[in-house]
């Protein structure tokens, strides 16, 4: 497959997956992987739709293959501490998103999860903490 081709496929993968259409989408990303094994987004992507899609170990191993590619992928982490929530793994996800503020202390997704995570494990004043800095970071001046 020609480099345009799989481009294209990752284009209408997106667009999939902003419509909802996560089945779909899926089947884009995974073409793309097919061709080209080392785009480090589509393995993302193809874990966003796996979590979308309500298969959260599967979508852990994508967000696994996504890190393997690229280990500083800010939303590889981010979003494999969604799926590490979705099975029950809290610690694992408090990691992940622990590294994913600091290789990015402006992501205000990682601080809103985190407070929430918290919250999950009874740490309520860290909770706040994380809520608060979500809340500054989100705010339009």
């Amino acid at each position: 497959m020609e480099s345009s081709s799989w481009e294209e496929q990752f284009k209408m993968g997106n667009y999939l997956a902003n419509r909802g259409d996560h089945n779909r989408a899926l089947d884009c990303f995974l073409t793309v992987v097919e061709y080209n094994p080392t785009h480090a987004m589509s393995w993302n992507n193809i874990g966003v739709a796996r979590l979308c899609l309500s298969q959260a170990r599967e979508a852990v191993l994508a967000f696994e293959q996504a890190l393997k590619i690229d280990s500083e992928y800010r939303d590889a982490y981010h979003n494999r501490a969604l799926a590490y929530s979705e099975t029950g793994e809290l610690n694992l996800a408090m990691n992940d998103l622990n590294h994913a503020i600091t290789l990015d202390p402006e992501h205000w997704a990682s601080y809103k999860h985190r407070s929430i995570l918290h919250q999950m494990l009874g740490d309520e004043e860290m909770g706040f903490k994380d809520y608060l800095k979500f809340k500054t970071l989100t705010e339009v001046n």
